[in-house]
């Protein structure tokens, strides 16, 4: 591996960015990078502990191409490598990534809004309060709903069917929970929704598009749910309910009412362990979790068409929403 001194009077090109609800400060020698930066991120926001900075030297006579990842770790310090002209270094604990990438790297739109910046928001996120949550969210009526579930549970194809009928799209594999003035908030980052092959029976239109390797090996469709479907995507909101899916055999839905504890022990595992000088950060990430695990939190077990779970979840929502207003 090269080692590369950085001049931060070469990296004359800056850009204050926000990715699910985390500032960024970019610094780069490239004016393309700038740009596709400043497609993906959301308005910058100002909570100024929610902050990390990024800084990328761009080769602008390299044109290698991406290739798969290759990750270490050693306490606070992560290398992602895709082949040998793209090295990322995150250093968790001064909240900074430092890369040296090709140009064909830094114009890859696809590449840093699916894979770099949900890569970064995983690493360094914690580090900055948000908290990196395996599960999906939709929202409806100005309402979240996160689904959580073992893999293989079919979060994916919920996610799909429930963009088509009536709720909106903000994630469907990892969604980041943060606290704004007292209140929980769900970020997304417009990542497309993963379907594994099987869920052609479901959606028939998928014939049309090619499987695609994903960056854990699977293959799998890589589809826009406004394109593809024609849901609306957004990028925040408030969730209100906490699903956990279980799939069974027997055709029909039922809902069961999870305890406080089981819900505390589900996200403790789920999030990674913090080093030893992030003291303060690992408290604010407890709150986060303390209001996560606040929500009413429900099992929903059911079996049959990703379809005909949508009808389960409306009903839900509508009851859930007359008792609150009762």
């Amino acid at each position: 591996m090269s080692y590369v001194l950085i001049d931060k009077m070469f990296l004359s090109q800056r850009k204050s960015l926000c990715f699910a609800g985390a500032n960024c400060d970019l610094s780069t020698n490239s004016f393309e990078l700038v740009k596709v930066l400043d497609s993906v991120s959301t308005i910058v926001t100002g909570d100024r502990q929610s902050r990390f900075t990024m800084r990328v030297v761009v080769d602008e006579s390299s044109r290698e191409v991406i290739e798969q990842p290759h990750f270490r770790g050693m306490h606070h310090l992560v290398t992602a490598s895709f082949g040998q002209a793209n090295i990322f270094v995150f250093d968790i604990l001064r909240r900074t990534v430092s890369a040296h990438i090709s140009s064909a790297t830094a114009k890859d739109e696809k590449f840093w809004r699916e894979k770099l910046i949900p890569i970064c928001l995983g690493i360094l996120g914690p580090a900055m309060g948000l908290v990196p949550m395996h599960c999906a969210c939709l929202e409806r009526g100005g309402k979240g709903l996160l689904v959580a579930g073992n893999s293989g549970a079919g979060k994916s194809t919920l996610s799909a069917a429930l963009s088509q009928n009536g709720f909106n799209y903000i994630s469907d594999d990892w969604t980041y929970m943060s606290q704004s003035y007292g209140k929980l908030v769900a970020h997304g980052t417009s990542a497309p929704v993963k379907l594994l092959p099987d869920a052609v029976r479901h959606f028939p239109t998928l014939r049309k598009f090619d499987l695609k390797t994903s960056m854990n090996g699977e293959l799998a469709y890589e589809i826009d749910v406004a394109e593809t479907f024609l849901g609306q995507i957004k990028k925040t909101c408030e969730p209100r309910w906490l699903i956990f899916l279980e799939r069974v055999q027997r055709t029909g839905g039922e809902f069961l009412p999870v305890p406080s504890s089981e819900t505390q022990a589900y996200l403790e595992c789920s999030v990674e362990r913090l080093p030893t000088q992030l003291s303060e950060a690992s408290a604010k990430r407890d709150q986060t979790i303390k209001a996560l695990v606040g929500l009413p939190c429900w099992r929903f077990r059911y079996g049959g068409t990703p379809q005909s779970a949508t009808q389960y979840l409306h009903e839900f929502v509508a009851v859930q929403n007359r008792e609150v207003y009762a």
